[in-house]
């Protein structure tokens, strides 16, 4: 897993609890199909923090920073109760995810800053990001496509006289 390791994760949601998340098969413990789970679970975190980092931070993060840590334990656990959950996950954990998606946003947002990134971490540029700005024409602009007259191909297959133009 990145970012986060087992223990790390147990210090956020009880083991036995993560197990019951991911065990699709009734083991009552860590296997290899629990494992995959969980490291998927890990990974749609790490995605989701790497998508509002990208630019304003170099990712994959190295050295990790500790609200990294914190964050991609909390967005792990929930993406483990979002997978178990048929109907409804707990309200806690809704408000977490919540809270945890207006902290993401606040980093992209640049409200939000991780104050244990090295100046390594800290990106250079702002990558694929991208700003625009709305152009508009002056009043009276003429010359556009519109104003000149289309010349079609005489094969055209719309001739504008109603036939195929074969």
């Amino acid at each position: 897993m990145l970012y986060v390791d087992l223990t790390t994760l147990q210090g956020h949601m009880p083991l036995q609890k993560i197990i019951e998340c991911c065990d699709d098969y009734g083991a009552g413990l860590i296997d290899t199909a629990t494992q995959a789970n969980l490291e998927a679970a890990n990974a749609a975190a790490v995605s989701e923090i790497h998508m509002h980092c990208r630019g304003l931070y170099t990712v994959p993060f190295d050295p990790v920073p500790d609200e990294i840590v914190t964050l991609t334990a909390q967005l792990t656990k929930v993406h483990l109760y979002y997978r178990r959950a048929a109907e409804e996950v707990p309200d806690s954990i809704a408000s977490l995810h919540k809270r945890l998606l207006d902290q993401l946003k606040g980093i992209t947002e640049k409200t939000f800053r991780i104050e244990s990134a090295s100046s390594d971490t800290v990106a250079s540029s702002q990558g694929p990001r991208v700003s625009w700005t709305r152009k508009r024409f002056r009043q009276g602009f003429q010359g556009g496509l519109l104003d000149e007259e289309v010349h079609r191909h005489p094969y055209s297959l719309n001739d504008g006289y109603g036939g195929d133009g074969w």
